[in-house]
């Protein structure tokens, strides 16, 4: 029994204990699975908080969905075009898909289709045949007018035709040197001194003549009345004695025609002549040319005249094509590049554009409503009408600047003169220190710092630096010297 009870108290205990730790791991899976609650609140509100701003968008989304559907609603706007855009039936681009080389050297051969090229069907289906081909005539022909020929040749015409200018041009420059020389200047001065001084000689001897033959007429007059006085007295019946009279001196009629001796005309009834009515450009008077009051621009507006008037008539020759009418304005540098070989810049003028340049020759050449270049004279015109021309656009510059209109001065870009320009003559062309640039024959372009000096004011010495060099600028086109020409060593010319 003892043992019994023994082994009960053991029993009893070890329950016990297994009742305790049954409890505290009651207590450890009750404290585990409110800490497992409390992380999942925590999970689901964090998740709250984010779906919280997804709702937010999806309402935004839905009342933009709303705000396009209001605005699909409205009724869409109604483009309207233009009367220019009507006439448009292709799309313009920003790249052409045709090169200007390509048309301009294949537009010769552009035509509309015919049955006649092999086709077994021509059909115009946006237009009428006849407005298809009227159409394409005037898209022709603008085309022929804006695409330059890049393959055009100066013809024997012109070649000629500038040669001629060439040798004209230097004897007109050698001409107003010789003119202008001071030398020659002062000599003509003292000759025309001398012949002054020696017509108011002539002059006082024929009024010296008149007033001695007055007085001995008088001195008659007085010697008659006595004579008749005297014979009065004689005795009534006899007959006087008829004396012959004597014959009257012709000192008083040499002295009258001594006096009517024709005089030279004034300095200013010289100048006041129409120009276009002389026959001789070179002797206006005295031997004076009618060029010999010009300057620097001058000599440049008249050679722009020629090259520009030139040019218009070869250019029609050269095409070889009617519908080439003439060159575009806007093809100007290009074309006197080809002509010429020598540069074209409107600014060495003082202009802006090509048509203002134009402006400044309007009585020879003139831009159409077309935009080509036209010229006033014919293809046969003399040299000399250019200098009229250009004499006459000098005397209206200088009357404006007389009466005060600013306006008529040229301000061209005149090259610096030279720092020695009373030198030597030489040959080899004025072209600075080493050699200078070899670009164009001649015409006003000067490059690169030229120093040309230009066309001497009348009472300034000139010296020639022509022959040899390409690139005088001002006219010409010829190798050598500055401002034009063809003789070697001619002053302003090349």
């Amino acid at each position: 029994r003892k043992e019994e009870a023994l082994k009960a108290v053991a029993d009893a205990g070890s329950e016990a204990q297994e009742g305790e730790v049954k409890k505290e791991d009651g207590d450890a899976e009750t404290k585990g699975e409110d800490g497992d609650a409390k992380k999942e609140g925590e999970v689901k509100e964090e998740e709250v908080k984010k779906e919280e701003p997804k709702d937010e968008e999806m309402k935004q989304e839905v009342k933009e969905e709303e705000e396009e559907k209001e605005e699909a609603e409205e009724p869409m706007p109604v483009a309207e075009l233009t009367e220019e855009e009507k006439k448009q039936n292709f799309r313009k681009k920003a790249v052409s898909d045709l090169t200007t080389w390509n048309l301009s050297s294949q537009i010769a051969n552009f035509s509309l289709p015919i049955a006649e090229d092999g086709f077994d069907d021509v059909r115009f289906t946006w237009t009428k045949k006849a407005q298809a081909e009227e159409h394409f005539k005037a898209w022709l022909l603008r085309q022929k007018i804006l695409c330059r020929m890049e393959d055009l040749t100066p013809g024997d015409w012109f070649k000629q035709r500038l040669a001629d200018w060439q040798k004209v041009l230097a004897e007109w420059h050698l001409t107003h040197t010789e003119w202008n020389d001071p030398v020659k200047q002062a000599m003509r001065k003292a000759e025309a001194e001398h012949a002054k001084a020696k017509a108011e000689e002539e002059k006082k001897a024929a009024a010296a003549a008149v007033a001695a033959a007055s007085a001995a007429e008088k001195k008659e007059g007085e010697g008659e009345g006595d004579k008749k006085e005297a014979e009065g007295e004689k005795k009534d019946g006899e007959e006087p004695e008829v004396e012959a009279k004597p014959e009257a001196e012709p000192k008083k009629e040499e002295a009258e025609k001594a006096e009517e001796k024709p005089t030279e005309p004034a300095e200013e009834d010289k100048k006041d002549f129409d120009i276009f009515t002389i026959e001789n450009i070179l002797d206006i008077g005295d031997g004076e040319p009618l060029f010999s009051q010009f300057t620097f621009e001058d000599w440049a507006l008249l050679s722009l005249r020629l090259e520009l008037s030139l040019m218009a008539h070869a250019f029609k020759k050269d095409a070889g094509d009617p519908d080439r009418v003439g060159i575009h304005e806007s093809h100007l540098p290009f074309y006197y590049n080809k002509y010429f070989a020598k540069s074209f810049n409107v600014r060495y003028y003082g202009v802006e554009g090509n048509t203002d340049l134009i402006k400044l020759v309007k009585d020879s050449v003139s831009v159409k409503e077309s935009g080509v270049l036209a010229t006033e004279l014919a293809e046969d015109f003399a040299f000399d009408t250019l200098v009229r021309r250009a004499e006459e656009d000098r005397r209206s510059r200088q009357h404006r600047l007389n009466a005060g209109d600013e306006t008529a001065r040229l301000n061209f870009n005149k090259p610096p003169e030279a720092s020695s320009y009373d030198a030597p003559a030489h040959h080899g062309g004025y072209r600075g220190a080493g050699g200078g640039p070899r670009v164009g024959g001649g015409g006003y372009a000067p490059v690169h710092g030229s120093t040309l000096p230009p066309p001497p004011a009348p009472g300034q010495q000139f010296h020639s630096y022509g022959g040899g060099s390409k690139g005088a600028p001002y006219a010409g086109g010829g190798k050598g010297a500055p401002y034009a020409g063809g003789g070697k060593g001619a002053p302003y010319a090349g």
